[in-house]
């Protein structure tokens, strides 16, 4: 099944674990494998398994690698340059949601 998108994985690429292997994350992404490697050397991402072949992505890896190919494509950032940029979002997202329970608690 094709995914004209790119933004929604197709069922048949998670397995029962919510978990998809290199070639399904670059499948779905539209991405290079060296991209993908690449992003786990800079540790942008946490794959399961010792070699490329053994690899399993969670689920969740598919917005994260989709949101760094835009980085690398919309500001021209290299592959270290998107693995910073994806830490700062994840600690803005954090420290938003930290902020929202506070807010909560004082109301």
């Amino acid at each position: 099944m094709s995914n004209q998108s790119g933004r929604d994985a197709p069922a048949e690429v998670l397995d029962h674990v919510g978990a998809c292997s290199l070639d399904d994350l670059c499948v779905v992404c539209r991405v290079e494998e060296e991209f993908v490697a690449q992003l786990v050397e800079h540790g942008a991402l946490d794959p399961v398994g010792i070699s490329r072949t053994e690899w399993r992505f969670a689920s969740v890896s598919i917005a994260r690698v989709s949101k760094a190919k835009r980085l690398e494509r919309d500001l021209g950032l290299n592959t270290a340059g998107v693995a910073l940029a994806l830490d700062l979002l994840a600690q803005i997202d954090e420290l938003r949601a930290r902020l929202r329970t506070y807010e909560g608690r004082e109301q």
